[in-house]
């Protein structure tokens, strides 16, 4: 298919208070892999109530679940991506990549050939070496969330969790979860330690780097200020420049 008469792919993303800026690491995981393939898209934003009603409207089948009071519960969650290229929808961002990679062999590869069972091993590791750090992180970005989709937040997180919301980010709780986040700082900084060039695999970004990316890039976008500052002097700096050899890749206009 000739990219000239491609059309534009509609991406699902959250939005929130800063306009066109991203807010879900997730979603920035879907934008990455758009931009650098070069594809042409377009954004539709949806506020956390409209994504369960908006599943149903397709006939969509989460692919997350969440424990909810001991039950574990599908949950719907974006990244969504409807091709019209295929008349598809795709969801969750990994499954997103694949189809990428799939459908359109003469763009830049995201999971390059012969690394998709390893990438997906990596954002199982990616998520252990987060363990412990949720209960901030959750906090942090909802300050940053549209009234409507605040108030969905903080509930469905509550419920997740089983702690007050108050409770998220107490003097004590805050230092349990930063100690935690360096620790997987640290445990990622040895990952990367192990490549050739400044990427998981080299010289050119992959999949996994764009999850790691809109990691840092979350604390660049919801945490304080003086923490993000903190982060991004952390293993030598080399998350900061992580993010700056990202940024390229990170096309908010559309």
């Amino acid at each position: 298919m000739s990219m000239t008469g491609i059309k534009p792919i509609i991406f699902y993303d959250i939005p929130n208070i800063v306009q066109n800026e991203p807010w879900s690491a997730n979603t920035m995981n879907t934008r990455y892999c758009l931009t650098f393939k070069g594809l042409p898209f377009q954004t539709v934003w949806l506020e956390f109530p409209e994504i369960k009603p908006f599943y149903e409207q397709h006939s969509l089948v989460p692919t997350t679940s969440y424990s909810i009071k001991g039950t574990l519960t599908p949950v719907c969650t974006l990244p969504v991506i409807m091709d019209p290229n295929t008349n598809r929808f795709i969801t969750d961002s990994f499954a997103i990549a694949q189809y990428l990679d799939e459908q359109y062999p003469d763009t830049p590869k995201v999971l390059p050939n012969g690394t998709a069972a390893l990438v997906h091993v990596f954002r199982i590791a990616f998520f252990n070496a987060l363990n412990g750090t949720f209960l901030l992180a959750c906090f942090r970005g909802a300050q940053k969330l549209n009234p409507e989709s605040k108030e969905y937040y903080i509930r469905i997180r509550e419920e997740q969790f089983g702690i007050p919301w108050e409770q998220f980010a107490t003097p004590e709780k805050r230092e349990e979860q930063w100690d935690a986040l360096r620790a997987g700082c640290n445990t990622m900084d040895g990952w990367y330690a192990t490549s050739s060039g400044q990427f998981i695999l080299g010289d050119t970004p992959c999949f996994a780097d764009f999850m790691v990316a809109g990691l840092y890039n979350w604390i660049r976008y919801c945490y304080e200020n003086e923490e993000w500052e903190e982060v991004k002097s952390w293993n030598g700096g080399r998350w900061r420049r992580l993010v700056e050899a990202t940024d390229k890749y990170l096309d908010c206009s559309k």
